[in-house]
């Protein structure tokens, strides 16, 4: 075995937009904000990285500190569902349409009319 002192290279600190994504989603779930967050925008302003997130409830617009690593804004905005169940009747007029034409559709198949 070798007693000789091993060089070690210094660890280089890279902030990216993969770190800053991963930053946002802490600092949400910090916020009591738990539910499932997918990112859909991750752009570098100067020295702010802007991660836009989303979720079925909300979104969220975060501003990071790409040199000191600190979220210095953020803003959410609700989605459809969460301003007046607009969603829920979308998906109940759409179930009712496909239900009606498969209904009219095996009614000519059979020849009833």
């Amino acid at each position: 075995m070798s007693t000789e002192p091993t060089e070690v290279s210094p660890e280089i600190s890279r902030f990216d937009a993969e770190n800053a994504t991963a930053l946002t989603v802490d600092f949400l779930k910090r916020l009591g904000y738990k539910c499932s967050w997918t990112p859909m925008k991750v752009s570098l302003d100067g020295e702010l990285y802007v991660v836009e997130m989303t979720s079925l409830k909300s979104s969220a617009k975060v501003r990071i500190n790409s040199k000191s690593k600190e979220v210095k804004e953020y803003e959410f905005t609700p989605t459809e569902g969460e301003s007046g169940g607009l969603g829920k009747s979308k998906g109940k007029i759409m179930f009712l349409v496909t239900v009606a034409s498969i209904a009219v559709m095996l009614v000519k198949v059979l020849g009833v009319f």
